[in-house]
């Protein structure tokens, strides 16, 4: 890395709405050094000494806008690498079409004696039959081929016959306490199965696992986030056995973002952090530290599913479906949570005894108020020092409600909102859940109301690393077939790319070296073609033109990893 003087550019630093510099001074560690004006820059630049003797080199920003590079504060490392190498299934218009996908994909890209057919990305919103596919479906489409789809939510997976014969699972097999077996008329299994605790057996099955490891891909996957201007990532349900990959990653030094792992649920996390020894990082601010880029930074919690799959754990029935759907949801309908209160108050409790930051998967307000009172309950009855740093995460927050809102300050709770659901299925709410309901999805405002810090996140691979898109969505609340979503829950620019600037830093505990520019902290930067907070960013017009921007580069403590 050099020392380099940036100039020329707007320099939006993040500290405070109106905030701008002239110049940003960083060293050849990779730390910011200087923030403000321009003769004083090149005085200290003029007065630096590096290593090796060299002046920094100046950076003419061309009249482009520096800002902290972005912080995704909920996302998928390893799921990634779906993105590059499934069957991508997102837009089929019915049955046919998926297997019309399938099949291309699977003419380009011979599978191996024994490999399996993967696709991702169907939604059965988008569909003309308006419901999942079943193993007869692909059995139709497929014939022999062991083929599994996923679910554009990832909360879902299908699979045909020949899948389920490659791994032994009978069709008469009973589903695992918190998931779901999807079954015929007959009662044989049809091949549709929901929620972690009935998906992740199957995918991680060795006859299904991918045959590009994580390994093989991160290169890439750290290039499509860094193509966002994402200096910092998550694999934000850490499955069983990837957390020693991740470390043999960072030990090979093939880590040049920073990456925090958060071990899901289901597997001995005691084991998993001692294995990662010296990776593992303390949930409080004084013990948050990076080896060769890599942290094991808390654990991750399912409470419900998704709502565009009707898995989100409701207060209040999901509107009916139609006839013609075929559905064997019982009347009032209103998904269900996968713990029980007990069993989510044992886990509570002995995440608050060891430390560690608790990241909650909740989209409904039922799976939200499950999680909100029995970690309320178990912070209470702690007595472990340092909770009130522990900053535990509501991930998604689809259906959160402003009454839980109010309470989440009391235990240093914050939620981190999936905002592109306005934009990617605020139509299926709609049809879901009624316009009511579902025009006040991702209640950005609400949290505002509370002064909360709140983040946003991608889910990625459920929708591309895009944290401009995302602040567009939170800012025009638009879906994708023209539909105005409640207006009383925008906000405008400067909350926006505060929640994945300084509010996502502050969510990791890392705000005393990220999510700003001010001397000091590390030289984390992203580099966009125009100041998306413009004096008139908060226009409706101004506003809509946000999405427009692109990134130009992505500098990660100094050190250029990404151009456009």
């Amino acid at each position: 890395m050099m020392a380099t003087l940036y100039t020329g550019g707007t320099i939006r630093t993040m500290t405070a709405p109106d905030a701008t510099a002239e110049a940003l001074l960083t060293d050849d560690r990779g730390r910011i050094v200087f923030v403000g004006g321009l003769d004083e820059a090149r005085d200290r630049a003029g007065a630096m000494i590096t290593v090796g003797g060299r002046k920094p080199q100046e950076c003419d920003l061309a009249g482009a806008c520096l800002m902290p590079g972005f912080i995704d504060s909920h996302s998928h490392f390893a799921g990634m690498g779906q993105r590059l190498t499934d069957a991508d299934l997102a837009g089929c218009a019915d049955f046919a079409e998926i297997g019309s996908r399938l099949t291309e994909f699977l003419a380009a890209h011979p599978l191996p004696q024994g490999g399996v057919l993967h696709g991702f990305n169907y939604d059965q919103n988008e569909l003309a039959e308006g419901v999942h596919p079943d193993r007869h479906v692909l059995d139709s489409l497929l014939g022999d081929v062991p083929t599994v789809i996923a679910h554009v939510s990832g909360h879902v997976i299908v699979c045909n016959t020949a899948l389920l014969r490659l791994i032994g699972l009978e069709l008469d097999a009973e589903a695992p306490a918190g998931g779901v077996y999807g079954t015929d008329a007959d009662g044989k299994l049809n091949g549709y199965f929901a929620e972690t605790p009935a998906i992740m057996p199957i995918l991680m099955h060795p006859a299904v696992m991918p045959s590009k490891s994580v390994e093989d891909l991160a290169e890439d996957i750290q290039n499509e986030y860094a193509s966002h201007g994402i200096t910092t990532c998550q694999d934000g349900a850490t499955a069983p056995g990837y957390a020693e990959r991740f470390v043999k990653l960072a030990e090979a030094h093939k880590l040049k973002l920073d990456l925090t792992c958060y071990p899901m649920m289901g597997q001995d996390l005691d084991a998993v952090f001692e294995s990662v020894g010296s990776y593992a990082s303390g949930g409080t601010s004084e013990g948050i530290q990076y080896l060769n880029h890599l942290r094991f930074g808390g654990v991750k919690l399912f409470v419900d599913g998704s709502p565009q799959a009707r898995g989100a754990w409701l207060s209040e029935p999901y509107e009916p479906l139609p006839a013609s759907a075929n559905s064997s949801e019982p009347a009032g309908y209103r998904g269900a949570g996968i713990l029980s209160d007990e069993a989510m108050r044992a886990f509570l409790d002995h995440a608050l005894e060891r430390g560690w930051k608790v990241m909650a998967h909740c989209n409904g307000d039922a799976a939200s108020e499950q999680f909100l009172t029995q970690y309320t309950a178990a912070y209470h009855a702690s007595t472990t020092l340092g909770k009130f740093d522990l900053r535990p995460v509501m991930v998604h927050c689809q259906l959160t409600r402003h009454d839980q809102y109010a309470r989440m300050a009391a235990v240093h709770m914050i939620p981190s909102i999936f905002v592109s659901h306005c934009w990617f299925w605020g139509d299926a709410h709609i049809k879901n859940l009624g316009f009511a309901r579902a025009s006040r999805i991702s209640a950005v405002h609400d949290a505002l109301d509370y002064d909360l810090p709140f983040t946003f996140h991608t889910d990625s691979p459920i929708v591309p690393p895009d944290l401009i898109f995302a602040a567009w969505c939170a800012m025009t609340r638009v879906t994708k077939h023209g539909v105005q979503l409640d207006r009383s829950q925008c906000v405008g620019a400067w909350e926006a790319f505060s929640a994945i600037t300084r509010n996502a830093a502050y969510q990791y505990g890392e705000e005393a070296r990220k999510g700003t520019l001010e001397a000091g902290k590390i030289a984390d930067l992203t580099i966009l073609d125009a100041d998306p907070l413009a004096a008139s960013a908060d226009s409706a017009e101004a506003a809509a033109r946000v999405r427009e921007r692109n990134v130009l580069a992505t500098i990660k403590e100094g050190t250029t990893v990404w151009t456009a």
